[in-house]
């Protein structure tokens, strides 16, 4: 069984009309698929394009993340440590709590501090240097002792150029010491310390 298109007459008022509203629609879908729904499609695969972007930036932070709190511990450990490090190696003098340290140690051992000079700091490659000149007095064993409290500081001291001389009038000092008790000051140590 064939199916036999009507004959179209344009002539005919009905036909040219409805041929003509049929056109017109074509017209206008053709105009609203080519500047609407393109576009719209466009812009819907751009922002695809951008979520697709965006969920894998997401999916690698919340990879790193659990080393996020990792890092935040070793933060805290890694202050902790520098803070520890900066009370042994300050990072600039010091010299009011250094000397508060030195008297409190000289007194503990029985020493009498008798001069302390800073002198020149020494630039090195990562740190800088205080130096200070000190000259100290008492009797041998307190002198021992005296060292052995700079070698408990928390802080790292270093000694040297160290000299040790009887002091003058070693004899009136050790009579005196006898007469009136307490110790003879019957040595004089001066030393370069470099906390």
């Amino acid at each position: 069984m064939a199916f036999a298109l009507p004959k179209i007459d344009l002539k005919n008022p009905r036909m040219r009309n409805a041929a003509l509203i049929i056109v017109a629609g074509l017209v206008i879908a053709a105009l609203w698929y080519q500047y609407v729904y393109i576009e719209r499609q466009q812009t819907h695969n751009q922002l695809k394009s951008q979520r697709v972007t965006r969920q894998n930036d997401l999916n690698a932070i919340l990879a790193m993340k659990p080393q996020l709190d990792r890092l935040k511990r070793e933060i805290r450990t890694d202050s902790l440590a520098l803070d520890s490090l900066k009370s042994i190696f300050p990072d600039q003098k010091e010299i009011p709590k250094l000397i508060r340290e030195i008297t409190t140690v000289a007194a503990a051992s029985g020493i009498i501090t008798k001069k302390f000079t800073p002198l020149p700091d020494v630039p090195r490659e990562y740190y800088i240097e205080n130096r200070y000149n000190m000259t100290v007095a008492g009797g041998y064993h307190q002198l021992a002792n005296f060292f052995s409290f700079f070698a408990n500081l928390p802080l790292i001291i270093n000694l040297s150029n160290v000299s040790i001389s009887s002091s003058p009038g070693v004899a009136g000092a050790q009579k005196e010491a006898d007469a009136h008790g307490g110790v003879a000051q019957t040595i004089t140590a001066g030393f370069e310390m470099t906390p």
